[in-house]
């Protein structure tokens, strides 16, 4: 499978952190060092509307909020400041209310659909929250436990009943209904894809963990050169893995065998393309990647091909002339070969004269 970069997105003026797209893939939403979040059609490339929030400082986390199968209508961000904030479709998207949800940054938001349910994880814990009718939040929890280490990422699973919580120094991944296990590495960042914790464990790749014992299933090895973490996307239609890198390019994975199936260039050697998110149509995946780099961030949104690429065309369909000269006069060669073989048996020399 191939991918082709359909158009660039450039906006933000420092490093780009987070990406989101909407549930039916025509909104993305972007956040970064800028302390803005953008809104992007993912049909045109072309920028919807920009929300400005210096005071909150950077971006650190972004989640679409769907209470209902239309989408599109409400998400909400996290910041450095530990702000959550929470906007709402109206003709553009507007601001309906502001919540002190950590003392430091929000690292992961997560949203949950079954209960209308937000979860967050900053200054290490994890707190969850309720939506109430105004789009304020409350908190469920009065004192969350806290954890000396960085709460890295948070994700809703069994339909929202269980919370799992990935701490990155310790590699502990908290099931706040079944308890506490630990993963064999550390947690730069983790996905969630139905019962697999996907972990970007800093070392040397991706491992693939089942939950709920977080038993080691399988490995996405690549080479890293800086200890960043990076983010994960999965296309489970498509069978691909979507992994950020630190030299220029994303990478992609088979998700059934592990096997490396190629990048997607975005920026010049030693940039950091951490932000990566995919989502699947009804037909094609998109996957957006951005880089992590002040001053000239962008984002790429790649699809997947429909031209196949020219190698590809020559191998598959009709032999090109040159070949096709080779095979004749190598069918010549054979049927000539195997007459002299004959006539050696049978001592006709005269016959194969006459033949040649």
């Amino acid at each position: 499978m191939e991918f082709a970069n359909n158009f660039t997105l450039n906006r933000h003026t420092k490093a780009v952190n987070v990406l989101a797209v909407s549930k039916h893939g025509s909104l993305l939403l972007t956040g970064g060092n800028d302390g803005c979040v953008v809104v992007w059609s993912l049909t045109s490339g072309e920028m919807i509307q920009e929300i400005h929030s210096p005071a909150a400082g950077y971006i650190s986390a972004i989640i679409w909020a769907d209470i209902d199968d239309r989408g599109e209508t409400m998400f909400a961000f996290g910041a450095s400041n530990g702000n959550i904030q929470m906007y709402e479709y109206d003709a553009l998207f507007e601001f309906r209310s502001a919540t002190i949800g950590h003392l430091g940054a929000i690292e992961s938001l997560a949203w949950d659909p079954n209960y209308c349910r937000l979860a967050s994880a900053g200054d290490g814990h994890p707190q969850v929250w309720n939506l109430r009718p105004d789009k304020t939040f409350t908190p469920m929890v009065s004192q969350p436990e806290k954890q000396v280490y960085v709460a890295c990422t948070i994700h809703f699973y069994d339909k929202g009943a269980s919370l799992l919580v990935s701490y990155l120094e310790s590699g502990d991944s908290l099931g706040i209904s079944n308890g506490t296990e630990k993963v064999s590495s550390r947690i730069g960042n983790a996905a969630l894809d139905g019962n697999y914790l996907l972990v970007s464990n800093l070392k040397d790749g991706v491992d693939k963990y089942a939950i709920p014992n977080l038993t080691h299933v399988q490995s996405f090895n690549h080479v890293i050169l800086r200890n960043i973490p990076l983010q994960i996307s999965v296309a489970r239609q498509s069978g691909l893995l979507f992994v950020g890198g630190d030299d220029g390019f994303a990478q992609i994975f088979d998700y059934t065998t592990g096997a490396y199936r190629g990048q997607l260039d975005h920026g010049s050697r030693g940039d950091c393309i951490t932000p990566v998110v995919s989502h699947e149509g009804r037909s094609k995946c998109l996957v957006i990647t951005g880089t992590c780099l002040n001053g000239h961030s962008s984002m790429k949104v790649w699809g997947e091909s429909d031209v196949m690429p020219e190698e590809h065309v020559t191998s598959l369909s009709s032999p090109s002339p040159s070949t096709a000269v080779q095979l004749v006069r190598f069918a010549i060669i054979c049927v000539l070969v195997n007459a002299l073989m004959h006539a050696l048996q049978s001592g006709a020399f005269s016959t194969l004269y006459v033949l040649l």
